[in-house]
């Protein structure tokens, strides 16, 4: 009897593990890549108050990708990405708009994809305006080879956080740093080790 309630607390303990697997977790993030050099713009905003077009991406050096969320995959030193173009057409009121989808992809140094983010609609900020400036995208999805281990990805969210705002002869540049989040599912050991002693308890019953 003792023996059948151990094997019962060992599987419910499991079974707590296996549930606490799921997390939100940094996905990837870095800093902004223009700190200590020249200021090259990241993002470029081309139009007026009403609409516009976003362009964003970087190519240079010093853009190092963090993935504290994901420890067995290591960070990526000068690191690159791309942005499709974002076109601004519902302006919202102090300096934010309504943007239309797009995807945004990372590459390490050797131009090899590391990770997808699409997204249908994002929110901007304006650099010229007061208080914090940014690009959030929303109905955001994550994918790519840095991803590859877990079961599921889901309520991911990103953010590219704006600085050293400058005026242009069609609207602003900035530089930026970026952020982004999601629930993280690892299959993990335990699910195995839960499987077995459940039917090891199942086998006991028939006993």
């Amino acid at each position: 009897m003792r023996a059948r309630q151990f094997i019962l607390a060992v599987v419910a303990g499991l079974g707590a593990s296996a549930a606490a697997q799921a997390q939100s977790s940094t996905v990837a993030t870095f800093a902004d890549p223009t700190v200590g050099g020249p200021l090259t713009p990241l993002f470029e905003y081309n139009g007026n108050a009403t609409s516009g077009v976003l362009t964003g991406g970087w190519s240079g050096s010093n853009l190092n990708l963090l993935t504290p969320g994901i420890p067995f995959v290591g960070d990526y030193a000068n690191s690159t990405f791309t942005m499709t173009p974002v076109s601004t057409s519902v302006p919202l009121g102090g300096g934010l708009f309504l943007t239309s989808g797009g995807t945004i992809n990372f590459f390490d140094a050797s131009s090899n994809p590391l990770l997808t983010i699409n997204f249908t609609g994002g929110f901007l900020s304006s650099a010229l305006g007061f208080g914090a400036s940014d690009f959030t995208g929303f109905n955001v999805t994550f994918s790519g080879p840095i991803l590859a281990a877990y079961g599921s990805v889901t309520s991911e969210a990103f953010s590219f956080s704006f600085a050293n705002p400058a005026i242009t002869s069609s609207g602003f540049s900035v530089t930026s740093a970026f952020t982004s989040s999601a629930e993280l599912v690892v299959p993990a050991p335990a699910s195995a080790a839960l499987i077995g002693l459940g039917g090891l308890v199942a086998l006991r019953r028939r006993r």
